[in-house]
This record gives C-alpha cells, structure tokens and sequence, in this order.
C-alpha cells in the first residue's frame, strides 16, 4: 500500500508523461506538479523509472480490480460475463486515454526493464483470464479452457487493439471498440461446433 505521497507523486508522474512524454519528465517536472520537493521524491522512489513502473503496476492492478468488480458470477452467461468485463475494463482506461496511452508506448521507453515490466504485467492478466474462464467452467463446461500462450496472445491482442483505438483518438470504451473486444475474446472462449 502506497501512501498518500507516493500516490501524489506516481498521479504528478501520470500528469507528466502524458504532457512531454517519460524521457522529457524530470524529477523536478514530478515534484513541481506533485507540490513537494525533489528530496521527498526520493524518500519514496530510487528513480523516475522505478517510479513510472510503480505507475505502471498501480494501473494494472486497479484495472484487475474494476473487472473482478464486475464478473463476480461465474454462472451467469458468458456472453454476459465477457462483455461486463470488456466494458469494464475499456470504462477504466477510458477515464484516463491519454495516460492509458503513454503507459501501453513508454514502457518500450525504458528497454529491457520496461519489456521485463510489460511482459510480467501481461502475464498477470493471461493468468487472471485463465481464472475467470476456468471458473467458468465450472458452470458451463462447454466452453475452451484458454493454454498460458492463448491467454497471452489474447491479453496482447487486445492491448493493441486497445492502443490503435487510442492514437486514433477515437473513445476507448466507444461501442464499436467494445463490440470488437468482445467479439474476440469470445471467438476464442466460445465453444466449438
């Protein structure tokens, strides 16, 4: 749990990135918009790279966090489950675009550390997919038990489909894009004939 400063800090880093982009962003840049000073940045991150992945995993999480707020009931259809849960998590990077945008581009920014980052991140949501749909399952055993590479090439693709929605600057939870997200989720969850 971050603390009040930490979260005022990683919102002014959040602010910062989406104004001149993660490798034009100072640490002073951070602190004047944070309205602290650089030394209390320094209490609570070792480097603005360590700080934009704090960042970057706050995001995710409270992304994880909308969704399991919303596909509770792993009996209810799975159509149903899908697009609640597509909606969700477009509603969530919607209230933000532009900094949905920087995070998906700038952690390419930091090299291998952002593709370490980045890569752990995808994992995580392959994983909690693979949970959703296995508890599904359970219910409605019909439908596809997702591989760990299915799920992740899921998560990906619909991280891109989500990032050329967003420099095309059309709406992140817009109904066409939702339509398309969930079309393909389900394309791949949906039983066989």
């Amino acid at each position: 749990m971050t603390s009040p400063t930490a979260n005022r800090i990683l919102d002014a880093l959040g602010e910062a990135i989406v104004e001149q982009g993660l490798a034009s962003t100072t640490v002073a840049d951070i602190a004047r918009i944070a309205g602290t000073s650089k030394r209390t940045f320094y209490e609570h991150f070792a480097t603005k790279d360590e700080a934009f992945l704090a960042l970057y995993a706050a995001r995710s999480s409270d992304l994880l966090a909308a969704i399991s707020a919303v596909v509770t009931d792993p009996s209810a259809p799975i159509d149903e489950q899908i697009r609640a849960g597509v909606q969700a998590y477009l509603t969530h990077l919607a209230a933000t675009p532009a900094l949905a945008r920087a995070h998906m581009l700038e952690s390419h920014a930091l090299g291998e550390l952002g593709l370490r980052a980045r890569r752990q991140l995808m994992d995580l949501h392959a994983a909690y997919l693979r949970e959703l749909i296995d508890r599904s399952r359970a219910h409605h055993p019909d439908l596809r038990a997702l591989t760990e590479t299915e799920s992740i090439g899921l998560v990906a693709g619909l991280t891109e489909l989500t990032l050329r929605t967003a420099m095309d600057e059309e709406p992140l939870d817009g109904a066409a894009h939702v339509n398309e997200a969930v079309d393909f989720i389900t394309a791949l969850v949906a039983p066989r004939p």
